[in-house]
């Protein structure tokens, strides 16, 4: 209702909001739940329980508005996807790792449901999400640093004047020596190494495991992708004196028992393709130089292709649903 007291119907924005949501939170209790059984170091047990607690009271929120908007819950992931027998697939670095990038997707998705939302509750309701992920992000983050095991992006000299771009060389040339690259783009670089990293790792787990022949080639094609633009993004780093942060391959173990069901795993992956092409885009309105930018471009176009065909792969599998 509104402040008068009339009944005001979900958005179409609002209910892909609210189903979009549901489904990715009842994945991620599942992941969760296999890293908490598997966890050693303390802190980092800690950090997931928490956010084990509010996964659980954000599905409860979600399922009371599906029921006082009679709305039909959307078919998320429960217990028969995780298997929490099945052997740790990740280091405790990594789960520390993928809880600082998993906080930062969803402070992202959040934020753009708020701003998809007209209804006072709606958007209430998307800022509790949204500020417990920011939570959520500031305690993984400071004990990161204080493990020494997440590399800060570079420091730059403090600006101490002004100056405006005069010449059109600023925005750079196809090939040939560039101009030196801006704070902004050396932040997009490093962000979309982020989440390449986590994906090939993500993949490199989940493609010792799946069951299905169609779903680990798929897997193990997305590894490959990740991989080169990885290398791209490292290159284009060392050409301008820059640190790269270190690799999390090295945080997958060898098991080949799946943690996860193969939809949950497909899901995912769906997810960290999603999270990338949002990613490409902001960085596309960021950087100004012309090989940055065709690369970028570049990138994105692959990373979209893929995304496609695991839709289709998704529909062939009968492993997607829409509120159409």
């Amino acid at each position: 209702m509104d402040n008068n007291g009339r009944v005001v119907t979900l958005t179409s924005g609002e209910v892909g909001s609210l189903w979009e949501g549901y489904i990715g939170e009842t994945m991620l209790l599942c992941v969760m739940k296999h890293f908490s059984q598997h966890v050693y170091d303390g802190n980092v047990k800690g950090i997931l329980t928490k956010n084990t607690d509010l996964l659980h009271a954000r599905i409860a929120r979600y399922q009371l508005i599906f029921e006082q908007e009679k709305m039909i819950a959307p078919a998320g992931f429960s217990e028969a996807d995780v298997f929490l027998n099945a052997p740790r697939m990740f280091s405790d670095k990594f789960y520390l790792f993928y809880l600082k990038e998993m906080a930062r997707g969803s402070i992202i998705q959040y934020s753009d449901a708020l701003f998809g939302s007209h209804r006072r509750d709606m958007r209430e309701f998307f800022i509790q999400n949204m500020n417990e992920y920011i939570d959520i992000f500031h305690d993984t983050i400071e004990y990161l640093l204080e493990k020494g095991i997440v590399i800060r992006t570079p420091s730059i000299p403090i600006p101490s004047k002004i100056e405006f771009v005069e010449s059109e060389s600023f925005l750079g040339k196809l090939r040939g020596k560039q101009r030196p690259i801006t704070a902004q783009e050396i932040k997009a670089v490093y962000v979309n190494l982020d989440t390449n990293m986590l994906g090939k790792s993500l993949m490199i787990a989940f493609s010792q495991a799946a069951e299905s022949d169609d779903l680990r080639e798929y897997l193990v094609r997305g590894r490959k992708i990740a991989h080169k633009h990885i290398e791209l993004f490292i290159n284009l780093l060392t050409d301008e004196d820059l640190p790269s942060p270190q690799l999390w391959d090295p945080e997958v173990s060898e098991s080949r028992i799946a943690p996860f069901s193969d939809k949950l795993m497909m899901y995912h992956t769906g997810i960290a393709s999603t999270n990338g092409l949002s990613n490409y885009g902001t960085a596309l309105s960021k950087v100004a130089r012309k090989d940055i930018t065709i690369d970028f471009g570049r990138l994105s176009l692959e990373t979209a292709k893929f995304a496609l065909d695991g839709v289709k792969i998704s529909i062939k599998k009968a492993g997607l649903s829409s509120p159409l």
